[in-house]
């Protein structure tokens, strides 16, 4: 099944033209990385993915339905931008259980704690002392909670150790197992470990 298509997609700001007529699919059990210099419209292309944006031509469809804004409450679609967007004063697992809420998932006793150990991730430190890989990490932890069937990621893998990357690389094969995995890297090597197709966008 095809979980995320992109059918003649244009998009512009002002009057650039950011998309110009992309078609892209990607079906269950698929991770498919976005490749190409700053600029080139690899974050647009989530972002029209993840329905926060609308093109002004083409049609997107999601789950093999016409898109439209995704109710938060579904949890079934997550995008995750770079970087990481979290409440600077609240802790990790504050950030994660409002992630949850939000989502309209149940908060269950010790998940929260066991998704960040998981991850290399003690509770207590609010966010604002985070270094860049922590939240990268905390990213992560958010992915093992909400579980979603498509997973849009926009540079996942910058700010991680390379502990940090194998933990990345064994969770997005954990979700493309169940559902479908659409990123946006520079990394060529990294794209190559973890994707089964790459697409090179050109400006």
């Amino acid at each position: 099944m095809t979980l995320i298509e992109l059918e003649n997609v244009w998009k512009r700001y002002g009057r650039e033209w950011v998309l110009r007529d992309i078609s892209l699919s990607v079906d269950a059990g698929e991770v498919v990385a976005l490749l190409g210099p700053n600029g080139v419209g690899k974050t647009t292309l989530l972002r029209v993915a993840a329905t926060l944006t609308r093109p002004q031509k083409g049609t997107v469809r999601l789950f093999g339905k016409p898109a439209r804004r995704i109710d938060a409450e579904r949890g079934e679609l997550l995008y995750l931008a770079n970087p990481p967007a979290f409440y600077r004063h609240l802790s990790g697992e504050e950030n994660l259980q409002s992630s949850l809420q939000l989502m309209g998932k149940p908060v269950l006793d010790g998940e929260i704690e066991a998704a960040m150990r998981a991850v290399g991730l003690a509770p207590g430190k609010p966010v604002s002392a985070y270094s860049s890989g922590m939240k990268k990490r905390l990213t992560m932890a958010r992915i093992r909670l909400l579980k979603p069937k498509v997973l849009l990621l926009d540079e996942p893998e910058t700010a991680l150790d390379a502990e940090g990357r194998e933990m990345l690389l064994a969770l997005i094969d954990e979700v493309k197992r169940g559902g479908a995995v659409l990123l946006a890297t520079h990394d060529r090597e990294f794209a190559r470990a973890v994707a089964d197709r790459e697409v090179v966008m050109r400006p």
